[in-house]
């Protein structure tokens, strides 16, 4: 796969002819919505032959609760696993029951996984958790109803995603890792946590004080570093996965969880704030393909930044206010990818429930191919 950058004047026909591509080909593998349109400073993936065999990594995706079977069809031969359910905690340390009617989910490529999270109306709940953290009877409860979904959906194991922890039940969430990994590894069943990123011991913020990085690489068989929403709806523009940053997490994992245990995780989506920015103010979420449509269908320049590996553009609203949009595109992608390489991780987790656009998983499978779990 080749990554061009749009020029002033280019047209998607003119790029086309460049490369010899059709232009539907092309427009469709980028999801523009206006074929006849391109803007300066968009990257477009051209499709082109492999230059070499892929190489083996694991590519795992969370889905929709409501996710066609027309969707697992096209994505489940791409992937080695799979979270198509998460069900949130009870207070009596239960699992809710799903939205939709229970199903056996396939399993004879990708491996699928139930997904369990310590979310409340919507949000990450700290108290919620402590009732399986800490009573006997609360983590047996929370077996039981996980052991009966998994044995309901025919999912190969659990995907623990407890984030925004009591910095004091660090050391109860370790214990109850151990639990969990115990009990499942017996029943030949996986244990998957979701890792909170931190660029050194030392952190006081609820996202992360209580995940201790050793114990997740001692108990579980794969950790998805959330690598992202660094830039997110409350906070200040800045990109939402920027490589600076994520090397420095990358930095310290490595040295505290055995890289190949390691999974990268990743977003579909970058945010919309209005400027000048002022705290308290909420941004946008915008998807990808949808901030590159954007940008097309206002004629703006998109920029890229080479520190983050990420673009943005400004524009200005129909009220006269000025707009930061910071999106990810194939070079942020791309950028993912080589880190993968270089730190030896497991592969990458697309981890928000959003759809992976056409363009990155060709670049994905272009550079990796799908590797079994163990």
């Amino acid at each position: 796969m080749e990554i061009y950058i749009a020029r002033p004047g280019d047209s998607l026909g003119s790029a086309a002819r460049r490369f010899g591509l059709p232009e539907g080909e092309l427009a469709a593998l980028n999801q523009l919505g206006d074929p006849r349109r391109l803007t300066a400073g968009l990257a477009l993936l051209i499709p082109s032959p492999a230059s070499a065999p892929a190489e083996p990594r694991e590519l795992g995706a969370c889905l929709s609760e409501t996710a066609p079977d027309s969707l697992l069809r096209e994505l489940l031969p791409e992937l080695s696993f799979y979270c198509p359910l998460c069900l949130s905690l009870t207070e009596d340390g239960g699992l809710a029951p799903p939205r939709s009617p229970r199903r056996k989910y396939p399993a004879d490529t990708a491996a699928p996984l139930l997904g369990a999270a310590n979310i409340a109306k919507g949000a990450f709940s700290a108290s919620l958790a402590r009732g399986v953290l800490g009573p006997a009877e609360g983590r047996e409860r929370f077996l039981a109803a996980a052991l009966a979904e998994i044995e309901a959906g025919g999912f190969r194991g659990l995907f623990l995603k407890f984030c925004y922890l009591y910095p004091f039940d660090r050391e109860k969430y370790s214990d109850f890792l151990a639990f969990l990994s115990r009990e499942l590894h017996s029943r030949g069943l996986y244990l998957f946590t979701a890792l909170a990123p931190r660029e050194e011991e030392r952190c006081e913020s609820l996202l992360c004080a209580a995940h201790d990085y050793e114990a997740h690489g001692r108990y579980a068989d794969r950790s998805v570093l959330l690598a992202y929403d660094w830039g997110y709806e409350c906070g200040a523009p800045q990109a939402v996965s920027p490589v600076n940053r994520l090397r420095r997490v990358l930095d310290y994992a490595a040295g505290k969880i055995p890289p190949g245990k390691l999974l990268l995780g990743f977003s579909g989506y970058g945010y919309n704030w209005a400027l000048p920015w002022r705290q308290g103010q909420r941004a946008l979420p915008i998807l990808h393909t949808a901030a590159a449509n954007l940008a097309v269908s206002l004629g703006v320049e998109v920029r890229f930044d080479p520190a983050f590996r990420a673009s943005y553009f400004i524009y200005t609203d129909s009220a006269s206010r000025r707009h930061i949009v910071w999106f990810e595109d194939a070079r942020s992608v791309q950028a993912k990818l080589e880190l993968v390489e270089e730190y030896g991780l497991a592969g990458l987790c697309r981890c928000d429930g959003s759809r992976l656009c056409r363009a990155e998983l060709a670049l994905i499978c272009a550079r990796f191919s799908p590797a079994l779990l163990p």
